[in-house]
This record gives structure tokens, C-alpha cells and sequence, in this order.
């Protein structure tokens, strides 16, 4: 019988009833074999073992081992909870870390997801910049328009999604008889306004009609 085997031995019954991990047994027995041979017997065996148990009393170090499992089986059951949790919203859970993934493995995996997360901000900013130059382009091409008519049209187009440039050109194209029209329903709205009282026409009264010029230039604007 090997000297490690008959150490490990002697260990498990002088230490019968204490919770030793695995880890601590094999650390115990390096530190047990100092000075002796595979022809020592148990009397100097147990020597050792006690001399380690003074120092470092068995009992204390199954306890930090219980500790340690207790803590690690928290975490696992913690990791656990998140990544269900995770599910349930939705969302993609963090991936089990590789026990067997490298340092440079690693690295290579945050700096990936660095530039992921960088690429998605940018492409957040991109999209913001777009959506506020295609508002400033639906003002410009409702110049002219009643400001009623143009808070009441900008509420409309913040709601709406466009797929792509094509679509945004449609929507704008297919506005520009809305924009007319709310001009010229305006103009008519105001027609006789500035008639003066008890007045009969003539060369004092102004009769406010959107012309053909004015309409022009809202079309230009588009």
C-alpha cells in the first residue's frame, strides 16, 4: 500500500464524523508525508496527523469547506433564479463562464462584446439623426400651413415608423395635397375678414384667396 493511501487512511478515522472536501483531504496528506516513508507505520502517521490537527484542527477547516459549498451552491441558485428571470422577460441570459475557456479566450469574448455594445449605440445615434432630419424636412415642407394644422400633422408624424427612405419620400409626396389644402381652407376661412364695416365692396375690400403663386411655392418647398 502506497504511503498516501495509508495516510488518507488513518485520516478518515481520525477525523471520523468531520466533513472534509476532497480538495483538503489531498491537501492534508502532502502536508502529512514530510518525513515519512511507505514503511512507516500508522504510530508515525498519526504523529503527523495530530501535529496538522494542532496547527490547523480538522474541525475548522470542514467548516470553512461547508462554508465555501454553502456559498457556492447560493450562487448557483442565485445564477439560476437570474437566468429563469431572463426567460420570463424575454430577455437572453448570461452564458455559462468555460471552465475550460482560456485567459485570451476571454478577452477576446469582452472585447466582442464591447464593440457589440459600442456598434448598437451607434447605430441608436444613426437612427436619432435620421428621425430628426426627416421632421425637419415634414416642417419645411409644410411652410405655409396654419400652425394649428402643423402641430396637429408633427403629433401625427412622431407616431408614425418608417421602413426606410423610400417610404419617408411616399409619405412626403403623399402629404403635399394635405398641405394645399389646409392653405387654401385657411385663406377661405379668413375671406371678408378685413371688409370694412357697413362697406359695399370697391376698391377697399380684400378678398384673401391662396393664388396660384402662393400655392407654388408651397409645392417648391416640398
Amino acid at each position: 500500500m502506497s504511503l498516501k493511501i495509508k495516510i488518507a487512511a488513518r485520516l478518515k478515522a481520525k477525523a471520523a464524523g468531520v466533513n472534509l472536501s476532497q480538495k483538503r483531504i489531498d491537501a492534508i496528506v502532502i502536508r502529512a508525508e514530510k518525513g515519512l516513508t511507505d514503511e512507516s507505520d500508522d504510530a508515525a502517521i498519526d504523529a503527523n496527523l495530530d501535529t496538522i490537527n494542532e496547527l490547523t484542527p480538522f474541525k475548522e477547516i470542514a467548516a470553512l469547506d461547508d462554508h465555501e459549498r454553502a456559498r457556492t451552491a447560493k450562487e448557483k441558485a442565485d445564477k439560476e433564479t437570474a437566468r429563469l428571470k431572463a426567460i420570463e422577460e424575454g430577455k437572453t441570459p448570461e452564458p455559462e463562464p468555460d471552465p475550460n475557456e482560456s485567459s485570451t479566450d476571454k478577452l477576446l469574448k469582452a472585447l466582442m462584446a464591447k464593440l457589440d455594445k459600442q456598434n448598437q449605440e451607434i447605430a441608436s445615434i444613426k437612427g436619432e439623426k435620421v428621425t430628426t432630419t426627416r421632421r425637419e424636412q415634414f416642417i419645411k415642407a409644410m411652410a405655409g400651413t396654419p400652425k394649428e394644422y402643423q402641430a396637429r400633422e408633427l403629433k401625427r408624424f412622431d407616431r408614425i415608423s418608417f421602413k426606410d427612405d423610400e417610404d419617408f419620400n411616399t409619405f412626403l409626396e403623399d402629404t403635399k395635397e394635405d398641405h394645399a389644402a389646409a392653405i387654401q381652407e385657411d385663406a377661405n376661412s379668413d375671406l371678408g375678414k378685413d371688409r370694412p364695416v357697413g362697406g359695399k365692396g370697391g376698391d377697399t375690400a380684400k378678398t384673401k384667396l391662396a393664388s396660384d403663386t402662393e400655392l407654388d411655392a408651397v409645392m417648391e418647398n416640398l
